[in-house]
């Protein structure tokens, strides 16, 4: 071998320069990358390029959770099964990422050669937390046992919502009418003229000063009706019997009205809301038959009052939210604008009627 090298020495060194060199100087260059590659990463911070995407993921589940525990809770009642709810008490998420390369280059003689080696990893971590909070005891008897404020049901008129909706939904009864039993005729007539007046601008419910003192007042506008609505005023003032020489009404909490220009409203916990809606679940007939829960009652009221709440072995291709219990599922159609809707403003009477909240609403942390 060193007779050849010796012999041969041109063309032993053109394949040393070859076989030696020039990996030594791939080699050099690797690193450099690799080395100002690891650099770059670690001036990138995870927190602000999560944050739009982890935003909105955590909504939509956080929403999604929040509509089927609600339909649960319905669902379950129907069944003579007490409702549990859980508050969603703090959301924690941490990320963490490491980058380490290493790279080595030995340099031994022509007969053994040379090796080297360069290696490295990259580690990513999310550690999400959620912390929940059974409701119970104090808290739980004033959200779902007290009745709505009354202030509430005026803030969601006043903000838009139809005047039908809301009393179809929250208000047990008007000036002694009635929002259930077998015939809801005169509940279901005064929805009507109430909700014509409210389009024409012809009625308001607000909050302003009778003898001094802030009051929730009716007012209805014999003016800017003139004669086209007579009738819906006259319908107004026929079934509350109140007294039709004015035009604004103090509206009291209760069932009954002391004087002809009051108006009593007595409103629906949300207990009673989620059971008015859990009855007219299209529940399973095999469920019927094995004695689990009784038959639905035809409902007498509107269409569009009612909730539909569906059943069925399968689950449903495009449901607003679906849950499973008892080996069935029970769903509301993403369809049905009506059912939506009202299961909407449930959500958002359950917000108002938090009115006592000694643990701070759900915070997201995000860690990196």
């Amino acid at each position: 071998m060193v007779a050849c090298f010796s012999t041969c020495g041109g063309v032993w060194k053109h394949i040393w320069k070859r076989m030696v060199l020039m990996p030594v100087r791939f080699t050099k260059k690797g690193i450099v990358l690799g080395m100002l590659t690891i650099s770059l990463s670690g001036c990138v911070s995870l927190g602000p390029s999560r944050m739009a995407a982890d935003r909105v993921d955590y909504i939509q589940d956080l929403s999604e959770s929040w509509k089927k525990q609600m339909l649960m809770n319905i669902v379950k009642l129907r069944y003579l099964d007490p409702p549990t709810f859980l508050d969603v008490v703090s959301i924690i998420s941490q990320y963490g990422m490491e980058n380490q390369v290493n790279a080595d280059y030995r340099w031994y003689s022509i007969v053994s050669g040379n090796n080297g080696g360069v290696g490295g990893y990259s580690k990513f971590s999310d550690k999400p937390t959620i912390t929940f909070m059974p409701l119970s005891g104090q808290k739980f008897i004033k959200n779902l046992l007290t009745p709505i404020p009354p202030a509430a049901v005026v803030s969601l008129i006043q903000s838009g919502w139809p005047i039908d909706m809301i009393f179809s939904l929250s208000v047990k009864t008007v000036n002694g009418v009635n929002n259930s039993g077998v015939d809801q005729s005169d509940f279901i007539r005064l929805l009507q003229a109430l909700r014509t007046l409210q389009l024409a601008g012809a009625t308001d419910i607000r909050l302003d000063k009778v003898k001094n003192k802030e009051a929730v007042v009716l007012v209805i506008s014999d003016v800017a009706v003139k004669e086209r609505f007579r009738a819906e005023t006259e319908t107004v003032r026929s079934i509350l019997k109140i007294k039709p020489g004015i035009s604004s009404y103090r509206v009291v909490f209760g069932s009954l009205a002391r004087s002809n220009d009051e108006i009593a409203l007595q409103t629906r916990s949300m207990l009673e809301i989620m059971l008015d809606m859990a009855s007219t679940i299209n529940v399973p007939e095999q469920h019927v038959a094995e004695k689990r829960v009784k038959a639905t009652v035809q409902y007498s009221g509107l269409d569009w009052m009612q909730t539909r709440i569906f059943s069925g072995s399968k689950m449903p291709q495009d449901a607003y939210t679906a849950i499973r219990y008892q080996n069935h599922w029970f769903w509301i159609d993403n369809t049905d604008i009506n059912a939506k809707r009202n299961f909407a403003l449930l959500m958002i009477l359950l917000s108002l009627t938090e009115t006592d909240q000694k643990v701070a609403p759900p915070g997201i942390t995000i860690g990196g």
